[in-house]
This record gives C-alpha cells, structure tokens and sequence, in this order.
C-alpha cells in the first residue's frame, strides 16, 4: 500500500511539472515604480517642489539683512520620517506672505513623501541658534557651535 500511495504521488508529481501553461504577461501585475509614467510624474512633481522654494527663496533675497533683530527664523520642508527638512530666515516684514507660502511648501513636501514612499536617514536636523547678516543676507547660526552656518 506504502508503495503504490508513492508511485501515485510521484506520477502526479511528474505530469504537474510536465505541463506547460500559457501564461500572458500582460495580464500579470506590474511593479508601479518600473513605470516609466511613475518617474516621469515623479520628476514632475519634485520640479514643482523646486519651483516652490525657490520663489520663497527670491522673494526673501530682495530684502538686505543690515539688522538681524528685524529676521525670523522658520522651519521649512518635511523629511520622510517628520520634522523639517531644514530652516530658512526671513525678514519679519514679510512674515504675512512667507508663513503660507514656507506652510504650503512644507505640506506639499509631506504629501510629496507619502505619495512616493521616500524615506530618509531620520536624522533630526538642529534648529538654528539665531541669525547673522553678512553681506546683506541672512545667515542661520549653527546651534551647536554658535559660529557655524546652517544654510
């Protein structure tokens, strides 16, 4: 009995794997990220992020820096694992029109990060001691050293 429940199971066994299958590839899921269109929207996208800060960054360079009491500093970005990407000082009159947009920045970083599934090093970037004006532009102090720049 041991011997023909055997030669059963290895008959079978044996026309399972000698059976060819048609498969269609076409029909079989694909990974989203070899996607051509995936990169491309990608691309699209962290265009419109540069976009993004660097007209916050041109609005805020056409102010000179001659006092640092009259600068703020914001955080700005969001990294994959939370918490700003890093910090961006601008001028207090100002503040009305670059609190939205650095806010509007930072959201659309975060959506940015979830959409795609980024990830990062998950390392907490230090807030800023104060700012500095040199040249007539604001510079973020290191908050470790107090001498160090930031930006």
């Amino acid at each position: 009995m041991k011997y023909f429940l055997l030669i059963a199971i290895s008959a079978l066994s044996f026309n399972a794997c000698k059976s060819k299958k048609n498969i269609d590839l076409e029909t079989l899921p694909k990974d989203i990220a070899l996607k051509p269109d995936n990169n491309l929207l990608q691309q699209s996208d962290r265009e419109k992020l540069l976009a993004m800060v660097k007209e916050i960054e041109s609005d805020i360079a056409k102010e000179t820096c001659t006092d640092e009491a009259l600068w703020r500093i914001s955080p700005i970005g969001s990294k994959p694992c939370g918490g700003p990407s890093s910090y961006i000082a601008y001028p207090i009159k100002m503040e009305n029109d670059m609190l939205p947009k650095i806010k509007n920045f930072t959201d659309a970083q975060s959506a940015f990060n979830k959409k795609y599934g980024l990830v990062s090093d998950c390392a907490v970037v230090p807030a800023p001691s104060g700012i500095r004006c040199e040249n007539g532009k604001a510079v973020l102090i290191s908050g470790n050293s107090g001498d160090g720049e930031v930006q």
